[in-house]
């Protein structure tokens, strides 16, 4: 779950998808050719087009691309510039938030670390660069699972947003949100609901009602209500996520299809099966051609498992369920702690899949790998 508040890569991620790609290389890449071919490699103004390119390859989910042009213009920068300016501190977070969106939460914590250190010496403990960067830092400790450490600081974020930038400005907004998904993790659900419900009704009312930040504040509420196993409030506040962002950012974008697959969970736990399939079956598809490789494509195919299963097609849910859970395992490093949970799911549904269908002894097997607390029955956990 990303919060970036990176300058160069974070207006991107509110872009459409389908123009991100008018955004691409044929013009770049052209344009970089002729600087580096005129004016160097070292000349600031091919760094500047290097780092435009490398943003716009990111935010069309071209990791490794980003991650080698991020490379390059760092260390052309640190070797041009010298490693404390402003600008080398720029594309330090850029490469950082490259890693985190590959999954290499321990490089992008260390550079994001690295980043901090240098910005608060350099600029100040209250400078807006010094606190985006306590923002990522927070976000990377709560994906990697370190929680009462992403509640620290992100508490200490919004304290100082708070009196520097105002209550309501768009970056307190969203450390709240950030400290919010942190409670939630830590079980903190009274706080957390608290504070979700003042961010929402801030942003509703500052950003207006279809706000890209507003939409994933309401996912992360849908996330939490999920766990809480308020059922009810998870499909209410995925459903409004997913309307705003099917309107803002179109079905064809992969947040779309996150709250997509949010709503799709949501129904699955109230047994509403026969919305949680076509949901669950968007999301599939989408993930088949957008992102093969991610893990969420495999989670995609565990709801839809999942969906079918509970309408009884036992075959046609079981290699979809076996699929699904093999393909999360092995992807397991290069997911979010907080999204492990999704893992757990899958482990129970093929549990419950050969208990209804008639198979005690691979029910059996799969209750086994259940580890004892990690997830209760949707009876247990309905109010």
């Amino acid at each position: 779950m990303q919060f970036s508040d990176a300058l160069h890569i974070g207006s991107l991620c509110l872009t459409p998808r389908s123009q991100r790609r008018d955004l691409g290389h044929p013009t770049l890449g052209s344009t970089l050719a002729i600087q580096r071919r005129t004016l160097g490699l070292q000349h600031p103004e091919t760094l500047s087009t290097l780092t435009t390119l490398a943003t716009v390859t990111w935010a069309e989910g071209k990791y490794p691309e980003a991650e080698s042009l991020n490379t390059q213009t760092l260390e052309m920068r640190r070797r041009v510039l010298g490693p404390e300016h402003p600008d080398t501190l720029s594309s330090m977070n850029n490469l950082a938030d490259v890693y985190w969106a590959e999954g290499k939460y321990a490089r992008a914590e260390a550079l994001f670390s690295q980043t901090l250190e240098i910005q608060r010496r350099v600029l100040g403990p209250e400078n807006l660069d010094t606190l985006k960067s306590m923002n990522n830092l927070a976000s990377v400790y709560f994906d990697e699972g370190k929680y009462a450490q992403a509640e620290a600081l992100s508490n200490q974020t919004l304290e100082i947003r708070r009196r520097v930038l105002g209550p309501e400005h768009h970056y307190t907004l969203k450390s709240m949100d950030i400290l919010a998904n942190a409670y939630a993790a830590l079980g903190e659900y009274t706080r957390a609901e608290a504070l979700f419900k003042q961010t929402l009704e801030i942003e509703r009312r500052v950003l207006g009602p279809e706000h890209p930040d507003l939409l994933v504040t309401f996912s992360g509420a849908a996330s939490m209500y999920q766990r809480e196993g308020k059922y009810a409030e998870a499909e209410m506040d995925a459903a409004q996520a997913l309307a705003g962002q099917r309107h803002v950012l179109g079905s064809e974008d992969p947040q779309t299809m996150s709250s997509a697959a949010d709503l799709a969970l949501a129904a699955l736990s109230q047994g509403k099966f026969d919305k949680a399939e076509p949901l669950s079956r968007e999301a599939l598809e989408f993930n088949q051609k957008a992102r093969q490789d991610d893990w969420r494509r495999f989670r995609a195919e565990g709801l839809l498992g999942a969906s079918l299963a509970g309408q009884k097609k036992y075959a046609e849910a079981e290699p979809l369920l076996l699929e699904g859970y093999a393909g999360m395992a092995a992807r397991k490093d290069r997911i979010a702690v907080p999204d492990w949970y999704y893992m757990d799911l899958a482990r129970e549904w093929l549990q419950e899949l050969y208990q209804a269908w008639g198979k005690p002894t691979k029910a059996a097997e799969w209750r086994k790998k259940i580890p004892p607390g990690k997830i209760a029955s949707r009876k247990e956990q309905s109010p």
